[in-house]
């Protein structure tokens, strides 16, 4: 035992270890091959003799029970190699010298586990498989490697892959006793070159099989020393991704934060060759924040997905996203990401995502740009004059195309009563005037108000393409006209500026205004 786990352990278990002290548990003379067991928070001593010089392997599945030179446990051992075996068991190795003890204690063990002394030889044997030989068909799109397991540190000298008349040599990828074989590319380029089909026999081989720390300690599954043979079935080839778009892949590398609805943005779409399964259910996952500030933690959120025929599509619409209302008091991020998980095909296969990392999901990492627009209106019949029902009216937008209604709605009192009626968006003739700015054309309509009541001009159903409230930027009053009297006008060329809402303005700065009837931008 090192002597910063010592330090660390005594400020958890000093109270424990002056109570437990005399109820630590003494296994005595330790015999190889013996399992000892022991309880997490009390102490564990044991002394073990070797009978030759050489190398011993201590296996310890909880805390790690280590050696030390004297009985009174002052001077540990230090371990002459070591590593990490199946189900996170400890094994450690240790140099020992005939007839000179080791004194293993641990006076507070976190874990409980237990504990045992090999001094032999000890046999390899195979631990797990994945995925499963001899199981159920193998899916690329799930296994995009191959993992043995071993209940040691093993090595490796040869890996071959092989279907059909089509055969590889791969590296493996070999950590104590573990093997991973990347089979993805491999196996893919097989399917395309139509070298496999649903059904056939996969076989893996791995020769030179043997003991890291004694080459001559190899196994025997039945196929000659230091030789394992692996079969596996192979589905079809599972569905690939073809097209995409609203991703930083298809050269959107931006993430705004608002997309109005029904607009060409704000839609991911992924394309697959073969039919999705309309049941699958893929899950869209938006995250943003930093994860290193877990007192303001991060936001998530889960935006629709709609398979239809071979396409999966995220609909990010409708949802504002700027950075102060996600995480409220954390500084601007740069990034936000977006992870689509669970997509399947028809026959049941997950499709190919093309990462052996993330064999079930698709992650984008986007720039979070904000948007905020300047939305203006400009209106004739000019603001504050009277309107006459079937009245020839204009409405300029500034960044018209930023926005989106349903109608133009005119409110005013009838009877003592409020009163609306619209003009619906259809009735309304659109004009792009420049750049994204638009220019509407339509008539007003019946309006039977009572003397003297104003009528507010509004937009029905008003979205705009920042996600803000720009209603009070767009709309106009007017004064009904009433019997008697007729539209007043200002006269045609007095050259006096008004603001968009119809107040007369003296010396004009910087914006747009009202001059002779017409809309005058001053700069």
């Amino acid at each position: 035992m090192n002597f910063k786990y010592l330090l660390a352990c005594s400020v958890v278990c000093v109270g424990a270890a002056n109570v437990n002290a005399a109820e630590t548990v003494d296994w005595g003379e330790l015999q190889p091959d013996v399992v000892y067991n022991y309880d997490a928070m009390v102490p564990v001593q044991g002394v073990f003799t070797p009978s030759e010089t050489g190398v011993i392997r201590c296996y310890s599945t909880g805390d790690l029970i280590s050696p030390y030179l004297e009985p009174t446990h002052d001077t540990p051992i230090q371990s002459t190699d070591g590593y990490y075996g199946a189900d996170g068991v400890k094994v450690r190795f240790y140099e020992v010298t005939a007839g000179v003890p080791l004194y293993f204690y641990d006076f507070c063990p976190l874990d409980a586990g237990t504990f045992r002394i090999s001094t032999g030889l000890e046999p390899i044997e195979l631990v797990d498989v994945t995925p499963a030989a001899e199981g159920n068909k193998v899916s690329l799109s799930t296994n995009y490697k191959a993992s043995i397991t071993f209940n040691l540190p093993i090595k490796c000298t040869k890996c071959v892959l092989s279907i059909n008349d089509a055969s590889v040599e791969l590296t493996p990828s070999i950590t104590d006793s573990y093997i991973n074989i990347y089979w993805y590319n491999t196996i893919l380029n097989w399917y395309n070159e139509r070298k496999i089909s649903e059904g056939d026999i996969l076989t893996l081989t791995l020769t030179g099989i043997r003991d890291v720390y004694d080459s001559s300690n190899r196994p025997d599954f039945g196929y000659g020393k230091g030789k394992l043979v692996l079969n596996f079935t192979m589905a079809a080839k599972p569905a690939q991704l073809i097209w995409e778009s609203g991703t930083p892949t298809s050269g959107v590398s931006d993430f705004l934060t608002y997309y109005l609805p029904g607009s060409d943005e704000g839609l991911v779409k992924l394309l697959f060759n073969e039919d999705l399964d309309p049941r699958c259910n893929p899950v869209a996952e938006i995250t943003y924040g930093d994860p290193d500030n877990i007192e303001l933690g991060m936001y998530i959120e889960y935006p629709p997905v709609i398979v239809d025929g071979k396409t999966a599509t995220v609909n990010l619409q409708g949802v504002t996203r700027f950075p102060d209302q996600m995480v409220p008091g954390l500084a601007a991020q740069k990034n936000i990401s977006l992870r689509i998980t669970g997509i399947k095909s028809a026959d049941g296969q997950y499709v190919l995502t093309g990462y052996s990392s993330s064999p079930y999901s698709f992650g984008y990492s986007y720039n979070l740009k904000s948007v905020v627009y300047s939305i203006a209106a400009d209106w004739e019949p000019a603001a504050g004059s009277f309107l006459n029902s079937g009245e020839e009216m204009e409405m300029w937008v500034l960044n018209g195309r930023k926005i989106v209604f349903d109608s133009v709605d005119f409110t005013y009192v009838k009877d003592g009563a409020a009163t609306k009626v619209s003009v619906p968006y259809g009735d309304l003739k659109a004009t792009v005037d420049s750049g994204d700015d638009m220019l509407y054309n339509f008539v007003a309509p019946a309006i039977d108000a009572d003397a003297d009541s104003e009528i507010t001009v509004t937009l029905g159903g008003l979205l705009c393409a920042d996600g803000l409230d720009h209603s009070s930027d767009i709309f106009v009053r007017y004064k009904a006209a009433t019997s008697g009297v007729d539209t007043i006008q200002a006269a045609d060329g007095d050259n006096v500026f008004y603001d968009l809402t119809g107040r007369r303005v003296n010396a004009p700065s910087k914006g747009i205004y009202i001059c002779n009837g017409k809309k005058v931008i001053v700069k």
